[in-house]
Parts: C-alpha cells; structure tokens; sequence
C-alpha cells in the first residue's frame, strides 16, 4: 500500500475517532438532560394520587425517545476509542436499560388502573357532593318544620336561598298550612341538584373513551420502550464481560 493511501486511511480513522467521540458526548449530555427532566417531573413524589399517577406515567412514556437516542449514542462503536475511567460507567448503564425495560413493563398496568380508579373516582366525587346538598336540603326543610312563626319560617328560607330571587309567603295563612307547603318550596333545589349531578356523571362517561385511549397509548408506548430498553442491554453484553472491564 502506497504511502498516499496510508496516509489517507489514517486521517479517515482520525476523523472517525473525533466524530465518536463527539456522538458519545452528546449521547451523556441526553442521558443527564433525562435525568434532570425525570427529577423535575416526579419531585414531590405524589404517590396512591391517581391522577398524578396516570400524568406522570403520560409524561415518561412521551419522553422515552430522548434516553434512547442517549443510550445508542453512548454505546456507539463499542469498545472502540473508550477511555479507562469510562469502562465502570458503560457497565452501569447497560444494567441501567434493563432496569428501565423493567420499570417501563410495570407502568402498563398502573397505567391502565389508573385510569379506571379516575373515572371511578369522578363519580363518587359527584355521589358525594349531590349526598352533600340534598343532606342540606333535608337539613333546611327540618329547620323549617321547627319554626315558630311565618317571619321566622320566611327569614330562614330567604337566607337559605342566598342570593337567589326570595319566595313571597302568603302571611295571612296559619303556619301549618305554610309549612305543608315546605316539600313543593324545596322541590325545584332538590331537582337542580339531580339535574346537576346527571350531568356530571353524563360527562364523566364521555371522558372515559379518552382517558381510556390514553391509557391505551401509553401502555403500548412503554412496551416498545421496553423492548428496544431489552434490545440495547442484549446488544452491549461486550460492557458487561470481565475480559472488558
């Protein structure tokens, strides 16, 4: 091989040895970037919330591409052009994306139990709060029934209105006769807190496709994540041998 031609294949290696090199570094820098995103992302940790849960899992699964590339990168040209010092750190990133393969498996069925204990949740938050005010309600209808004269029954039932439009009562009736008249007066607050409950619990059955087709895709997101986490840590097991440390 002529001189020319060595000298060409050298500088070839050299250029080749600069451009890994700069891979990899940019392959560490996506990895830390990660790193600090994940903290940024779980820091307070908001665990047996649900809702934290299904976002936070959302939030991962959307963000697996960038640790991927980062791992590729880092793991690019393999043995090739490594320093010593770097030999322990490549060691514990191929256990690194096994332990994220794991992970990733197990946040399928959190994340799709999550997003029935949040549908489920939504309507015993609306169960609870229509109990709540027809608990009122019948609160309001028991003070009525122990008032003592007509001001009194029509004082307390302007207050319990609030700024509601006041009902005018027919003073010139006996207080029971004004007080057989209690369930009627109740009767429109009683049906406009049915009527809102029906539809909150209407739009929480719409929103359960939705929850449900996001749980969907991020379950299938976090399998691929895991499978490609399963193929890097079988294609480096060359970080792992003895002969390499």
């Amino acid at each position: 091989m002529t001189q020319p031609k060595l000298d060409h294949l050298w500088r070839a290696y050299a250029t080749q040895s600069r451009s890994i090199t700069l891979v990899r570094w940019l392959g560490y820098g996506l990895l830390l970037l990660a790193l600090l995103d994940l903290g940024a992302l779980l820091i307070p940790l908001r665990l047996m919330n649900p809702i934290w849960e299904f976002r936070s899992i959302g939030a991962i699964v959307e963000r697996i591409p960038v640790p991927l590339i980062g791992f590729v990168m880092v793991f690019w040209g393999e043995q090739e052009h490594r320093r010593p010092g770097e030999k322990l750190i490549l060691k514990g990133l191929t256990w690194v994306t096994l332990t994220l393969a794991l992970v990733l498996l197990a946040l399928i069925p959190l994340c799709v139990v999550n997003s029935i204990r949040i549908h489920n949740l939504k309507i015993e938050e609306i169960n609870t709060f229509q109990g709540q005010r027809l608990a009122l309600v019948q609160q309001l209808e028991e003070q009525l029934n122990q008032t003592n004269s007509v001001d009194e029954f029509q004082s307390l039932l302007n207050r319990a209105l609030n700024n509601r439009t006041p009902i005018a009562l027919d003073t010139s009736q006996p207080l029971p006769n004004i007080k057989a008249q209690i369930p009627a007066l109740l009767a429109p607050a009683r049906s406009a807190i049915e009527q809102q409950a029906q539809v909150a619990q209407e739009q929480a059955q719409n929103e359960q496709p939705g929850l449900l087709k996001r749980a969907i895709k991020w379950s299938l997101g976090a399998l691929i994540g895991a499978v490609l986490c399963l193929r890097i840590w079988q294609s480096t097991r060359w970080a792992r041998k003895k002969s390499y440390l």
